[in-house]
């Protein structure tokens, strides 16, 4: 029986890295950021696998379909945030020009073998949100040369991303509510702030009251965790303090979609007894009523130039510079707001 040939997915699962890593390793590709140590891996697999690249092979790779996942940490955040969905459509569109197979992949908070997945699913580039400071696997993926872009913010540089400036954009939102008056601000976090987009709003959130002069109160900040629920149970425990905030500050419009039941199971009304802004713009946001005040992020903006940097390091035979990104959002005022008169 005629042994079946060694094939580069063969090397990749030996050294533990993608089909794309081998293929830089063994043909030598220019300016790609792959460490000594990866590269001596890719080479000692090969050969203990007599590996011989196939010219046939090496042309069709040329014309192959990629496959590209979209990896989301926190998986609650698919079913209850209308953010992914328009992600998805962002990166969906851009995809289009590429022949290129979108594996939506959720993931744990704990789990971060994002390679291990990778492999399995034979997939050649990830477009990765939600990060946290707590994500290993996404060093991992660095360090082995698996191209890889980040929506969002994560400290390292050697990590390509694309976000929009979440601290600048809480400010200005918060700074929108004392500019009318208001003093007693709550804040709801969108989730734990492990997580960086959570982080940067609520520093821009104290940013903003402390540059009013006003004393950031800890009893006046809340922290949900991606779902209408935590919004509603973190804004009745708000509604519960006495003097009660004037004014609410969610940190994305789902936690609003919440706070906004909680506030009219009370009784009360927006915004005449209370004001809330949100931070998204999504696509309820403008037709409840009262339509929501909110930070208009441009998710599908996001999901293209993301799925456009990550084919540009998939197919680019030179080194593409890791850097960050970021798009403008705007502020939508709507009804949900209103003046404070002392």
């Amino acid at each position: 029986m005629k042994r079946k040939a060694v094939s580069a997915e063969d090397v990749a699962r030996r050294c533990g890295v993608s089909r794309t890593t081998v293929s830089f390793v063994l043909n030598n590709t220019p300016g790609k950021r792959i460490s000594e140590e990866t590269r001596q891996k890719v080479l000692e697999a090969a050969r203990e696998l007599n590996y011989t690249p196939n010219p046939q092979a090496r042309k069709l790779a040329l014309t192959k379909r990629f496959s590209i996942g979209f990896f989301i940490c926190h998986p609650q955040s698919i079913f209850s945030d209308a953010f992914i969905p328009r992600l998805i459509d962002g990166i969906a569109q851009r995809l289009n020009k590429y022949r290129v197979r979108l594996i939506l992949q959720p993931v744990k908070l704990k789990q971060s073998n994002y390679l291990k997945l990778a492999r399995e699913e034979k997939i050649d580039g990830i477009i990765l949100i939600n990060t946290h400071d707590k994500d290993e696997g996404l060093r991992e993926l660095v360090d082995r040369g698996f191209p890889v872009v980040v929506i969002g913010r994560v400290a390292d540089e050697n990590v390509m991303q694309v976000d929009i400036d979440n601290h600048e954009s809480a400010r200005r939102a918060v700074n929108y509510l004392i500019e009318m008056g208001h003093r007693r601000i709550a804040m709801v976090t969108h989730a734990s702030t492990i997580y960086y987009a959570a982080r940067d709003r609520l520093e821009g959130y104290m940013h903003a009251i402390r540059s009013a002069g006003i004393p950031v109160d800890a009893e006046l900040i809340r922290t949900g965790d991606f779902t209408e629920e935590s919004g509603y149970r973190a804004v009745s425990q708000l509604l519960d303090l006495k003097p009660r905030p004037t004014a609410i500050f969610a940190g994305n419009d789902v936690i609003a979609y919440g706070g906004i039941k909680a506030i009219k199971d009370r009784g009360l009304k927006i915004p005449q007894d209370i004001s809330i802004i949100g931070f998204d713009d999504d696509y309820l946001s403008r037709y409840l009523n009262p339509p929501l005040t909110t930070v208009a992020v441009p998710a599908g903006g996001l999901g293209s130039e993301a799925a456009t940097l990550l084919m540009k390091m998939i197919e680019s035979e030179n080194q593409v510079e890791p850097q960050r990104r970021i798009l403008p959002s705007h502020f939508s005022v709507r009804e949900s707001c209103r003046k404070i008169v002392y």
